[in-house]
C-alpha cells in the first residue's frame, strides 16, 4: 500500500479536494493517507472527513493522524505540503505592519515584505523536512503547495531533496475561471502555453484551432474591466508588456511598482488591501463549518475533480500514463534568459520515469525584466534565512519593486525591523 503523507494535514478543505481527486483514480484508492499537523484537533477533523468518504464509497484506503513529522515521512512514497507557519496571526502582521508604512499588499504571500516574512517562518520547517526525507524516504516525491512557492521550492532543493515540484493552480485554473467565458471557447479547447516564475508568469500562446486569441482578448478589455475593475492591472500589463498574466487578478498589483504607490492608485485599480488575509480567514471558518456538516451528513460531499495537479501526478508516476502539468522547478537553462539558479514555472511531462521539465528557451525580454527583481529577492531571502543573515534579509526587502517605489532606504529598514520583531518567535533573535 502506497503511503501519501500530508504535511499540513489539518487543512481540511484542501485535504478533502485532494482526497476526492485521489479516490477518483481506481489505482490510487488503496492508499495509506497520513495526516501530519501540529494541531492534532484539526488533523483529526480531516481524518473524520476522509473516513466518511472511505466508508460511504467502500474504499480500501486507510487514514492515520500524527503530530510527528518524522513519523509521517517514514517510508512515504509521496509528500504533499500545505502549511502556513505562523497561521493567521502572522499573516495579519505581514499585511498590517507594511500598511502602516504605506506598502499596500493585496495578498502578501509570494514576495515583498509579507513573502519575505513568510519564508523566514517556513524555511526552517522545510529544511528539517528535506533532511528527514533524505533519511526516511529518499525516493519520495515532494509536491509543495505552500507559499511563497518559489522560495519554498528553492529551500527544499538546496537542502537536499531534488525530487520536488512546486504546484499552483493559477495557469490551468485561469482557463476555466476566466478565459473560457471571456473568449467564448470551451476551456479544454484553448491551446495555451505559459512560462515565467510562479504568480509572475504569462500566456505566451493563446489559440483555438490555430487561431490566435490575443486579438479577441484585447478587444474585450473595456467590457471586462467595466464589469470587473480588479482586472485593470492585468489588462494594463498585457497592453504594455504584450502578454496576459496567467496568475489571477488579486495578486497582480502588488508585484509591480506601477499600481499601488498610494491609496488613490489602489482605489483606481480596485485593489483590496489585505484582501488575501481577509478572504483566507473568512473562508477558513466557513469551510470548517462546511466540513463538519459534511462529516455529520447534513450536506453532501462533492466528488467532482478539482483543477489541482497533485492526484494526476501521483497517478501518472504510478501507472506510467503520460501527463502534462505546469510545475515549479530549478531553471538550469529551461528559460535561457533567466538565471540558472532561479525556480521557474514551466510545462513538465510526467510518467513513470518522473517529472521532466520542458525547455522553454528565451522568453520576451520585457517579461524577463519584470521577473528578475523577484528572482534576486528570492535568492537573497532564502540565503539570508538559511544562514541567519539579518542584513541580507533586509536587503532582500529593499529589492522588492513596490517597496522600493514607495519607501526610502531608512524607511525600509524601520519597516523591516518592525516585521523582524513581530516574528521573533520564529527566529529567536540569534542572527548575524
Amino acid at each position: 500500500m502506497r503511503k501519501i503523507a500530508f504535511i499540513g494535514g489539518g487543512s481540511a478543505k484542501f485535504i478533502r479536494e485532494l482526497a476526492v481527486d485521489l479516490f477518483s483514480f481506481e489505482n490510487l484508492r488503496e492508499s495509506l493517507i497520513c495526516l501530519m499537523d501540529i494541531n492534532e484537533e484539526r488533523a483529526n477533523l480531516s481524518k473524520q472527513l476522509l473516513q466518511k468518504m472511505i466508508k460511504d464509497r467502500n474504499l480500501p484506503a486507510k487514514v492515520e493522524v500524527t503530530t510527528s513529522q518524522r513519523s509521517a515521512l517514514k517510508n512515504a512514497d509521496y509528500i504533499v505540503i500545505s502549511i502556513m507557519v505562523g497561521g493567521h496571526a502572522s499573516y495579519f502582521s505581514d499585511v498590517e505592519i507594511p500598511k502602516k508604512y504605506g506598502i499596500f499588499q493585496t495578498v502578501s504571500d509570494t514576495t515583498g515584505p509579507g513573502g519575505i516574512m513568510r519564508i523566514l517562518r517556513t524555511a526552517p520547517v522545510l529544511k528539517e523536512l528535506a533532511e528527514n526525507a533524505q533519511e526516511l524516504c529518499p525516493k519520495a516525491w515532494i509536491l509543495n503547495y505552500a507559499n511563497p512557492m518559489t522560495m519554498n521550492t528553492k529551500v527544499l532543493n538546496i537542502c537536499g531533496h531534488s525530487r520536488t515540484v512546486g504546484l499552483c493552480h493559477s495557469i490551468q485554473g485561469s482557463m476555466g475561471w476566466y478565459m473560457g467565458s471571456w473568449l467564448g471557447v470551451k476551456p479544454e479547447e484553448i491551446d495555451y502555453f505559459a512560462a515565467g516564475i510562479n504568480h509572475r508568469n504569462f500566456y505566451l500562446k493563446l489559440e483555438h484551432k490555430g487561431r490566435d486569441l490575443y486579438p479577441v482578448l484585447k478587444s474585450l478589455e473595456k467590457k471586462i474591466v467595466k464589469e470587473r475593475p480588479i482586472e485593470k492591472p492585468r489588462f494594463e500589463l498585457m497592453k504594455y508588456l504584450g502578454y496576459f498574466p496567467a496568475e489571477g487578478p488579486i495578486h497582480q498589483a502588488e508585484y509591480y511598482q506601477w499600481f499601488l504607490k498610494d491609496m488613490k492608485r489602489a482605489k483606481h485599480y480596485a485593489a483590496e488591501i489585505g484582501g488575501g488575509y481577509r478572504w483566507d480567514t473568512t473562508n477558513f471558518y466557513n469551510r470548517t463549518k462546511e466540513v463538519k456538516a459534511q462529516i455529520s451528513g447534513k450536506i453532501p460531499i462533492s466528488y467532482q475533480r478539482s483543477c489541482e495537479f497533485g492526484a494526476w501526478i501521483i497517478n501518472a508516476l504510478e501507472t506510467g500514463s503520460c501527463l502534462k502539468i505546469y510545475g515549479n522547478v530549478p531553471n538550469n537553462g529551461l528559460i535561457s534568459n533567466l538565471p540558472s539558479s532561479a525556480i521557474v514555472e514551466v510545462p513538465c511531462a510526467v510518467d513513470r520515469e518522473g517529472i521532466l521539465p520542458c525547455a522553454v528557451g528565451e522568453i520576451p525580454p520585457q517579461l524577463a525584466a519584470v521577473m528578475l527583481p523577484h528572482i534576486s529577492l528570492d535568492e537573497m531571502a532564502v540565503k539570508a534565512v538559511l544562514t541567519k543573515d539579518r542584513t541580507l534579509l533586509r536587503q532582500a526587502m529593499q529589492a522588492d519593486p513596490l517597496t522600493g517605489a514607495v519607501l526610502t532606504l531608512p524607511e525600509i529598514e524601520n519597516m523591516f525591523n518592525d516585521l523582524f520583531k513581530a516574528n521573533k518567535a520564529y527566529h529567536g533573535g540569534k542572527w548575524n
